[in-house]
């Protein structure tokens, strides 16, 4: 624990930026995009689904909660550990992460043998989510390749879910490639938080860590984040934990608006 925390009373970080499932906040239009896509992946039945949304707005975050609750289910995910793969090295992934056995060489075996694994595992009532983070840094190959692993089915279902998760350029690379476009089930877009989300959040965040917004923050404070972070939660985690550093390195006890103005303006 650092010395910054031990001033505020926190038993851990409150602002880290990782995708920690216990400091999980669930806004309106994030619950909104959350449900349709666990209903896309699980009932709709379809092959591939959208997520976009701007840096820092909790994509990554929603993908690890579709993990989360998809653990231990039928439809058990597996994140993509990157976009920049082959379509040879895509399908190794997926022969690894849902076979959990060694793919063979060349093309022509490695899709058989993703094909045959696939139906078996449909067979026995088991319908694998692979997710794609950061998808907008996907080459051509592998998209061209997530569209064929949707070829995978029969005549009630497909065997395999993709889920493609990006900044909203995505969108407009998925629309230029028709082929793919027409086979995506489910468009979600993840929206910044408004200001009674921005308080919801800190709150929520300070409470898992073991403290107290209204012993951190004066209340203008918070209104102040919310209007210089825009509501993105990743921004708001920068100022918050440099605004908290300043104010306890001067010993003060409440993070006031004017030192998040100037933690701001430092950023920009």
């Amino acid at each position: 624990m650092s010395a910054m925390e031990r001033h505020w009373g926190l038993a851990r970080k409150a602002f880290a930026n990782a995708p920690d499932p216990a400091f999980l906040v669930t806004s309106p239009g994030f619950e909104e995009a959350f449900a349709r896509l666990v209903y896309d992946v699980t009932e709709a039945r379809g092959g591939l689904s959208l997520v976009t949304g701007e840096i820092g707005c909790g994509k990554t975050m929603l993908a690890n909660a579709l993990l989360d609750r998809l653990a231990g289910t039928p439809h058990a995910a597996t994140m993509l550990g990157t976009p920049r793969l082959t379509s040879a090295e895509l399908l190794r992934e997926v022969m690894r992460a849902t076979a959990g056995a060694p793919p063979p060489r060349g093309r022509h075996a490695l899709v058989e043998a993703v094909g045959a694994h696939l139906a078996a595992a449909h067979a026995a009532g088991r319908r694998p989510v692979l997710v794609v983070d950061e998808a907008q840094l996907a080459t051509p190959s592998l998209l061209e390749e997530v569209r064929l692993l949707t070829n995978f089915e029969d005549r009630r279902d497909k065997h395999i879910h993709v889920v493609l998760v990006g900044q909203p350029e995505l969108r407009a690379r998925i629309a230029k490639q028709r082929q793919i476009d027409q086979r995506v089930g489910l468009r979600a877009h993840v929206v910044p938080l408004d200001a009674d989300e921005v308080a919801a959040y800190l709150a929520h965040r300070l409470r898992v860590a073991g403290g107290d917004v209204c012993r951190v923050f004066a209340p203008e404070a918070v209104t102040r984040l919310a209007e210089r972070s825009g509501g993105v939660p990743r921004l708001i985690n920068n100022i918050a934990t440099q605004a908290m550093f300043v104010a306890a390195a001067r010993g003060e006890r409440l993070v006031q608006a004017d030192l998040v103005d100037d933690v701001a303006e430092d950023r920009e």
